[in-house]
Formats: C-alpha cells, structure tokens, sequence
C-alpha cells in the first residue's frame, strides 16, 4: 500500500530565497566616475564609469540634461571638465547606457548583479575637455558683464529719480492753488478751465504716438456740473460754430424739434449750439428755390430744375409720375429708375405743396404755375443736363378720386366715373364686351374730353361727366391708376360685404381676423340705428387678412348657400392682385388677367347677398377688367406707377409739418425735404437682419404679440 509525504522529510521540495540587489549592491549615490590614464595617443585619460550609473542615467534622465553634464556631476573631486559641446563624447556616452540597459534586462541573478557591478572605460579624447585657462577667462567674462549690468542697473536708478524729482515738482506746479471751479466767479473760473485745457494738452502728448490728436475734454465738478474743455482756441470756435451734418440729417429724418435739440445740447455740451444748428439748416435752405403761391397757404419749385438735379446725381429714368395727400395737397414726382427706387419715401421728390381742400378749384389755382412747366416740357420731351439731352416721358398716377379731378371729371360716384372710358354706371357690370370694347370708341383722349367740356350745361349723356377743363396735357393713356388704391378699395367692398353676411355672429369674425395677426374690431355707431363701424385696416394689414383669411372661412358662421363662392373669391381675388402688382409679370399676363377678371366679376354677381349686386360693382372693378391689362400689354406692369412711396413719402411729410412750427408748412415741408435730399450721403447704413423666424414676421406672430402686451397693459 502506497503513502504520500506531505511536505516532510527529504522528500519535501526545498523553498529557493531571492536576495533583492538593493540590498547587494552599493548606494548609488557612493558611486563616482573614475579618471584613469590612457594607453590611446590621441587620448587625454579614460573614464571608469560603473554600469549602474550608466543604467540610471538612460533611465532617469531629464530630457534637456545631456550626458556630458552628467559626468561632469560624478567626476570625482571635479578633477576635470568634459567639454558640453563635444558631440563624439555626447552619442559614445548616449550608446553605452543604452547597451548596460539592455545587458542588465538579459542577465538573471548572479549575472545582472555582476553586470551592474561592473564598469565601462570610455577614452576621452582630446579637445574633449575645458581647460583650467578656459575656465578662468569663462568666470572673468562673466564678472565683467556682472560688473557693467550693476553699473547699468545703478545708472537707471538715478534717471528715475530724476524723474521722480521732475514729476514731483510738475504736479506741484499744476497744482490749484486758489478755490474750486465751483467756488470763484465766472471769470475767474474760466481763467482756470484754460490752466487745465494747458496741463491736460501736455499730459496727453503721447497720443501723437499711436497717432491721435485729442481734440477736447470734458470734466465734471463735484456738484455734477459739466465743462467740455477744448485744447485749443480752434477747437472751441469749430464746436460753437460749425455741425457735424450727420446730426442735422438725423434731426431733419426723425423730426426733432429745435427746442428739444436745446435743451439736448444745454444737458451735453458736446454737442453743437442749437444756433448753429439753425445756421446750417437756413444755409442748406438757400441752396432751393422756392416760389409762394399766390391767394394760397402754398409754395413750389421749378419742376423742370429739380428733374435736371436728380438726373445729373441717379440712373437715367425715362417718365416721371405725380401724386397728393389729403389735409395739404402735394404734388410729387420720381424718377421710374433705378428699379424698386420709386417705391421708397425717398424715391419721391416734391415740386409743390398747398393748404386746401382736394378740389378743381384749389388745385387748378395753386398748381397752374406748375402745370404750365409740366405741358412745355411734355411737348418739348426732353431735358437738358450738363449739356446733354435727354429724352422724357411723362406718366400720372394717383387714386381715382384725384385723377377724375385732374381730367376735369365728375366725383367717383357719377354716372360717368371711368377715367379711361365713357362706360354708363349702370354698364360697369357687364364683363361681356371683348377686351378691346372701351378702348377703342369709347375711349377718352384730352380732344374728347375738352369737347365734351365745351358743351357742359347739356345733359350729363352729352358731357359724359366733364365738367371742368383737364388740368394738364398728359394724355390720358399716360394717366395710370394706382395698383395700390385698386387693391384697397376693392378690399374694402369685399370685407364691408363679409360684415354684413356674418352678422349677427360678427365677433367670432372679428375673432378670425385678428388671428391673421392684425388688429381688428367691429362696433355699432351710436348715432345711427343698427350700423356698424370697423377699424380702418393699413395696406400691408389688408394684404395679410386676404391671404389668411380664407383658409379660416369655413369656420366662420356664413350662410351655407354661397360660402364656397365667398371663399373663392377672397382666394380668386389674391391670385388677381398678385398677377397685376407683379413688377416682371409673365408674357400673357395680360390676357390671363383680362378672363380672370371677368370670372372674378361674375362671380362675385353670382353671389346673392346684400352688397353684391350689379350697382356695387364700382369703377375700380371696371378699370381692373378692361384698362389694367392694357397698360401691361404697353408698359410692361403698373408696378412701376404703384403710389406705395408716395404714401411713405406723404407720411415723411406729414412728419415735417408736425415738427416744424407751422407758420409756413408748406414751405417746411418741402425745405426739410430738400435738405434730407442733400444730406442723404449721411444716413447711416443699416446692419443686414436675416428674417428666420417666419411664423413671426410674416404670418401674424409679431402683431400677436403686439395685441397680447397691449392686453397686458389693460390691468
């Protein structure tokens, strides 16, 4: 029977003892390196550098000590300096304790202890060592340029004293030696705003060095009062005397007042006088020419000598147009280039401005003077500029009520109220007759508008609504109704005849629109039984209603039997105002403009409803079926006789008349106008603003938000 010895007797494997080299070999720091002789001729001695050194510097070395310098550290008693920059010494001593490394990782016990026991002898060559001589010149040099830093760094320190004895005395010297400012008398104090204007222009001569000048100072006392201190008499005379025209500009652009720009500048001294403020303005004021209209609250220009200044400054235009506003009736014209100029405030330029009622009588006096100019120059055709010719052509353009009355027409509710035709009121409706019907035998022309005035005191079927002499010679296909006015009162029609077939559930419409971002309400007048008022909707706010509205329709309580035809009239009546306001509209958008009108007009007969019957069916729906697409087919679109600047123009106007003092308006007016077309090089240039937010800016989101502040603001 076997048995088993468990770790007992001789049987029992004997345990192997590893003694760690650290506890063999000697400390490190004990270890030298050894300076020996050499048996080599070109050798100056050999170095004995044990092995465990060798190791600890390939593996312990800091990346920018070199080799050499680590010998030099272990040499003993320093007896010689290997030379730094000995490149041979450098690599040999750099291979050599790369080659112990790799002996020591492949010997095991005994073998890696006498590996590391060892040493390695390494010929020093010559060349290789700093001499003693060189040594001692080495420390000499660097004595020397010990010796002159002090004498440097002493010297320095003398200047700045100097320095510091001459800033002492100058701030004693500059100092005050009287009262403050606050506490002498005017004379006096002024005495000593020019001892500071002095100091100040000295202590700030080191501007001259990065290139500046410093024009001016300005201080406060202690109390809170304000002193602008020029540093130089130049200085103080250019700021009482002469403006800066950007700030002239920015008054004129945003109608500030001169008392509000006085006590500005009284607060800011900075800024300049208001006198001279006033001063600038009348010399801008002598550079135009303005006429008074006799027996009127009125003045003008020669129309043909600011037509020849905007032409010698702009891109060549080839017709000019006119407009008015209510309350002061202002004739403006622009220049039909550059593209889309018109169509901006500043595009517009005003030759007369009257205080009046918008009638024959008014305008036929006040602007004769004028509308002599305009019939010479629409029979000559040209304009002279610098001496050169260039040929014009005139257009008109306005809303109907002024155009009628500038044909010597009847009001726009006459029988005859087209200005373009002689179409019986009670035939505005019947879309029957081919495109060509009114404009060819029926068409009005200034012969046949003169002779019908001639034989005004018949019956209106013999004047045909002539009552008064056309005013001027423009002829009549060159008189264009404004795309704008023609948007506005249709819409106008459009939404009183919505009102009326929502009732009696008329909030919930109100509701509907204001969704379409605008602000809208409805309310019953109380001086009269059962009619109602709405808010006056602008031009962009009509525009929004008419492309939102509809989506929104089925919603609102209509009759059922004709809320599909109410819903596509608003959607028909979008894509016709799209069509005819489109500034590069396709080939045959006249004739496609022409059938869509018609369909237009007859649908909106279709509907049978208060409001949609063939009396409703005003001069505008008429001009907008038989005389737009005409002008289309000759001029290209009708965008480009659009009223849109105008308008602006008229609000920029109306802006000058409130700020100004009113003694004169009309002539204000069109002063201050003149003066923002001088300094128009002034306006500042806007930053680019890209629109991301669609929601907001152009579906309703900011005039929401607008209502709900205002909501906000109710409690």
């Amino acid at each position: 029977m076997e048995s088993t010895n468990h770790g007992e007797g001789p049987v029992a494997a004997s345990k192997r003892r590893y003694i760690p080299l650290n506890d063999v070999l000697p400390p490190l720091e004990t270890l030298v390196v050894a300076i020996e002789g050499s048996v080599d001729p070109d050798g100056v001695c050999c170095l004995s550098i044990p092995n465990r050194v060798l190791g600890d510097w390939a593996n312990n070395r800091e990346k920018n000590t070199s080799f050499v310098a680590l010998a030099n550290e272990y040499i003993v008693d320093e007896a010689i300096t290997l030379n730094p920059e000995a490149a041979r010494l450098e690599d040999l001593l750099y291979r050599k304790s790369l080659g112990v490394v790799s002996k020591v990782r492949a010997a095991r016990g005994v073998n890696r202890k006498n590996a590391l026991l060892r040493s390695t002898t390494i010929t020093i060559l010559n060349g290789e060592t700093i001499s003693a001589a060189d040594l001692q010149s080495e420390l000499n040099e660097v004595t020397y340029m010990n010796e002159e830093a002090d004498a440097f760094i002493e010297g320095l320190q003398e200047e700045v004293q100097d320095l510091k004895d001459a800033l002492s005395e100058a701030q004693d010297s500059q100092n005050n030696p009287g009262g403050k400012i606050d506490a002498v008398s005017n004379r006096h104090a002024r005495r000593k705003i020019q001892e500071v204007s002095e100091h100040a222009n000295k202590a700030l001569e080191f501007l001259s060095t990065y290139g500046l000048v410093a024009e001016s100072l300005k201080v406060h006392t202690t109390s809170g009062k304000t002193f602008y201190i020029p540093f130089s008499d130049d200085a103080a005379s250019e700021n009482e005397d002469t403006v800066d025209l950007r700030v002239l500009y920015i008054l004129d652009r945003y109608g500030v007042s001169d008392a509000f720009y006085h006590e500005l500048a009284m607060l800011f001294s900075e800024l300049p006088r208001s006198r001279a403020v006033k001063k600038a303005r009348t010399d801008l004021n002598h550079t135009m020419q303005l006429t008074r209209i006799p027996g009127h609250e009125g003045a003008y220009r020669s129309f043909e000598r600011s037509l020849c200044e905007q032409l010698s400054t702009m891109d060549i235009g080839d017709g000019a147009k006119f407009s008015r506003t209510s309350s002061f009736v202002l004739l403006s014209y622009a220049i039909l280039m550059p593209v889309g100029r018109y169509l901006s405030g500043i595009g517009n330029h005003t030759i007369a401005v009257v205080k009046g009622a918008e009638d024959y009588d008014t305008i036929s006096t006040a602007f004769a003077a004028t509308f002599q100019e305009i019939d010479g120059l629409q029979q000559l055709g040209f304009v002279a500029v610098n001496g050169v010719s260039y040929n014009i052509e005139l257009f008109f353009s306005s809303d109907m009520k002024f155009m009628l009355t500038m044909l010597g027409l009847n009001a726009a509710n006459s029988i005859y109220a087209c200005p373009k035709c002689t179409v019986h009121r009670d035939c505005r409706w019947d879309v029957s007759k081919p495109e060509s019907y009114y404009s060819t035998t029926m068409a009005r022309t200034l012969v046949t508008l003169r002779r019908a005035f001639a034989s005004h005191g018949r019956t209106a079927a013999v004047h045909q609504g002539s009552v008064n002499r056309p005013l001027t010679a423009i002829p009549v296909d060159h008189m264009m109704i404004d795309e704008l006015h023609l948007f506005l009162r249709i819409f106008d029609v459009m939404l009183r005849n919505l009102i009326k077939m929502s009732e009696p559930h008329t909030q919930q419409l109100v509701a509907y629109i204001r969704s379409c971002g605008v602000s809208f309400n409805i309310w019953e007048c109380e001086s009269s039984d059962g009619k109602v008022e709405w808010t006056s909707l602008t031009g962009e706010a009509k525009k929004k209603v008419l492309k939102l509205l509809p989506s929104k329709m089925k919603d609102i309580p209509l009759p059922n039997a004709f809320l599909d035809d109410v819903v596509q009239l608003w959607k028909d009546f979008e894509v016709l105002y799209n069509l005819l306001s489109s500034e590069t509209p396709p080939p045959n958008a006249a004739d496609d403009l022409h059938l869509k009108a018609k369909r237009w007009i007859q649908l909106f007969l279709r509907i049978k409803s208060d409001g949609h019957q063939k009396k409703f069916v005003t001069p505008y729906f008429h001009v907008m079926v038989y005389h737009v697409p005409d002008a289309i087919r000759q001029y290209g679109n009708i965008k480009q006789f659009s009223c849109q600047g105008v308008e602006k123009h008229n609000d920029d106007s109306k802006r000058n008349y409130f700020s100004s003092n009113r003694w004169d308006a009309p002539a204000e007016i069109m002063l201050a106008e003149h003066r923002l077309e001088l300094l128009q090089q002034y306006a500042r240039e806007k930053r680019h603003y890209t629109k991301h937010a669609a929601a907001y800016w152009h579906e309703g989101g900011m005039q929401e938000t607008r209502s709900q502040m205002r909501e906000t603001l109710k409690y």
